[in-house]
């Protein structure tokens, strides 16, 4: 079986290769007979990486540990669940993972594209071939990269990381790199239309449910990753500024940007070269993202250790697409000149030009902070203070934007026109100062003062809803059945009210239970009675006791009252869990409250025999905001995405375009 899954490695690369030399000489010299033989060749393609995929799968299965890869991420004990994770929990499995990715999506755009031919898809296709014969590439040419090595006589199976048996690391990397592989198709006809030189919204049509496709899973990807930080690593928190963690970030930032700019580029042909632009840094992004957990090169708690083949392969790929990229928009500069005017700066077109540039920004910061500063300053360090300084007012005026923009007129807003926009928002912020005085927020005044734009950034959102709401109603009719018109009558429209809503609450969160954190660490001896108190709570010692928990590990729970003021809150129980073959792990519980979460963690793990229990105890106000809100910013891309009935395209055409109201998709 190892050999048939090196022989599957070596076909895929092929015929990668086969595909990208046919479809960009068909693109060439307009060939069509070439062009549907590179889509034969993308078959293949797909055919040999699902093969490879299906010889890896079937090791976990079958616990074949005659496979290097299986023995290193997977063990007797691991239940058919998290042998299926460790498919793509190490290095090896989760580049095969994203070249199996990359070849569904290659088969889907040729699939679709075979009845008709079309050389801007076939162009996209080709990219995307080229992209794949660099995965394959790597795993047929740098032993580290491949999945497919025998193991030494006798190799004992090292099992998962204890860390990683949790549901939320089974579905954080896979979400990861369906994100990634679906920014990759933008890119793919961006580049595709550079070549062609064809500046209308043909590409823009093609890529834009794969670039709200992308998003959503590359938000769902760090919110999974964030929620698993939160509850299962128990430092305290739900995101370190770790380099890992910040080149996930980073692409997400260019691809809100990019969604944006497509906005603009579809309903009134502006931002052509920033959605150019934004399609290559965002797919470069993704890649550099690879580039810094697999190279080992940038240190991080989540990173796999130096290989130097890697290093190169991928270091070369990163030139040579950000040469590619920067040269093709050069050569067609003029050809995409959009004729942006920007008559005022009480204007949405203004607004979405700052938009997309403090968001570019902020990318360019976090990620010169987290790559460019190791390499190019190696005695310095980035702390977590100075990507804080840098994050909370960026975020803030971001937020401010997106939610202040669908109310501006195109070119400019009247001062009468937006005295009347800004009513709402001014009294929904007014409204929210009593909510963060009642929680104690005024004791940092920055804290303070983002938390008043959330509000403002609220009311924002409603008077939006409001405002087409009125406009589908239309003389006769009630506000009542023109929100139904309001939020049926437009996906893109509906999507848009969702995610800005998600985002208030994330960023509002964010700020929640990060600037007003409180947190206190104790010994206590494993006495009963024994107490800890921090901000009016009190955990009192009950005791430990040990029981067999999952994948045949043993258990120990510290059980501790809680209570708050006198009032009973329920009980908690931190536990360490010990793995037969991968060793302990301590285990945060949080107990959940309507603005904030306490949240208690053992520091050292501990069984029935301990003596002293190291305990921490943090609380996060408005933690849960972050989790709702992330929610949000996924069901608002999903209903994007949700196929559109005639009817409703007619609802729409009658409310206006969905541009016209700044849907994000």
């Amino acid at each position: 079986m190892l050999d048939l899954g090196r022989l599957a490695l070596w076909a895929a690369l092929f015929f990668a290769c086969a595909a990208a030399g046919f479809l960009f000489l068909g693109l060439r010299w307009n060939r069509e007979d070439l062009q549907r033989n590179g889509y034969y060749a993308v078959y293949g393609l797909f055919l040999a990486t699902v093969v490879a995929a299906a010889v890896l799968l079937q090791a976990f299965l079958t616990r074949d540990f005659g496979f290097r890869y299986v023995a290193e991420n997977s063990d007797a004990s691991l239940s058919t669940f998290y042998r299926v994770a460790g498919f793509w929990a190490g290095h090896q499995g989760s580049v095969l993972f994203w070249l199996l990715l990359l070849a569904v999506a290659a088969i889907v755009l040729a699939v679709a594209d075979l009845g008709r031919l079309e050389r801007l898809s076939g162009g996209a296709v080709g990219v995307l071939a080229v992209v794949s014969a660099v995965f394959a590439a790597l795993m047929v040419f740098d032993s580290g990269s491949n999945p497919f090595l025998a193991s030494e006589p006798g190799t004992v199976p090292f099992g998962l990381n204890p860390l990683l048996l949790h549901p939320g690391m089974v579905f954080h990397p896979p979400a990861l790199f369906v994100g990634y592989v679906g920014l990759a198709v933008p890119f793919a006809f961006a580049v595709s239309t550079l070549l062609l030189g064809r500046a209308d919204r043909l590409w823009v049509r093609r890529a834009q449910k794969w670039a709200v496709f992308g998003w959503l899973f590359l938000s769902l990807g760090i919110g999974l990753g964030a929620w698993w930080a939160y509850v299962v690593l128990s430092f305290g928190g739900y995101w370190s500024w770790d380099a890992v963690e910040n080149t996930s970030l980073v692409p997400w930032l260019t691809a809100t940007a990019l969604l944006h700019s497509f906005t603009l580029y579809k309903a009134r042909g502006l931002y052509k070269r920033w959605a150019l632009g934004l399609a290559a840094a965002t797919f470069w992004l993704t890649i550099l993202a690879t580039w810094t957990t697999r190279t080992g090169l940038i240190s991080s708690v989540h990173a796999f250790g130096q290989n130097p083949v890697l290093v190169w392969i991928l270091s070369t790929f990163l030139i040579v697409a950000a040469g590619v990229s920067i040269g093709l928009i050069v050569w067609r500069w003029r050809a995409f000149a959009s004729h942006d005017e920007m008559e005022s700066l009480l204007s949405r077109n203004f607004l979405y030009y700052a938009t997309n540039l403090l968001l570019t920004l902020f990318a360019a910061a976090v990620a010169f902070a987290t790559v460019g500063v190791p390499l190019l300053m190696p005695d310095r360090a980035v702390g977590t203070g100075t990507y804080d300084a840098v994050a909370r007012p960026l975020g803030v005026a971001v937020l401010a934007l997106i939610a202040v923009c669908p109310l501006l007129a195109w070119r400019r807003t009247e001062g009468a026109q937006l005295r009347r926009t800004l009513v709402l928002p001014v009294v929904t912020t007014a409204l929210s100062v009593p909510l963060w005085l009642h929680l104690g927020f005024q004791s940092n005044i920055w804290g303070f003062l983002g938390l008043l734009v959330c509000g403002f950034a609220f009311g924002a959102v409603i008077q939006f809803v409001l405002r087409t709401a009125r406009r589908a109603a239309g003389p006769g009719r009630s506000l009542w059945s023109g929100l139904v018109r309001a939020f049926t009558g437009s996906r893109p429209r509906t999507a848009a009210y969702i995610a800005h809503l998600g985002m208030v609450l994330v960023v509002a969160g964010l700020l929640g239970s990060s600037v007003y954190k409180v947190e206190q660490s104790a010994i206590l001896t494993t006495k009963e009675g024994e107490t800890a108190t921090l901000n009016g709570y009190t955990l009192t010692y009950r005791g430990t006791s040990e029981s067999g928990g999952q994948q045949s590990s043993t258990r120990a729970v510290a059980t501790f009252d809680v209570t708050r003021d006198g009032e009973a809150l329920g009980t908690v129980k931190p536990h360490t869990d010990v793995y037969p073959m991968s060793g302990a792990a301590v285990r945060a519980v949080i107990l959940g409250r309507p603005f904030e979460d306490l949240f208690v963690v053992t520091d050292e793990p501990f069984d029935a025999t301990s003596e002293t229990i190291a305990l921490r105890i943090v609380i996060f106000p408005l933690i849960r905001w972050v989790w709702i809100g992330a929610i949000l910013l996924c069901a608002g891309a999903a209903v994007s995405l949700w196929p559109v009935r005639q009817r409703q395209e007619q609802e729409a055409r009658a409310v206006g375009p969905a541009g016209a109201d700044g849907a994000t998709a």
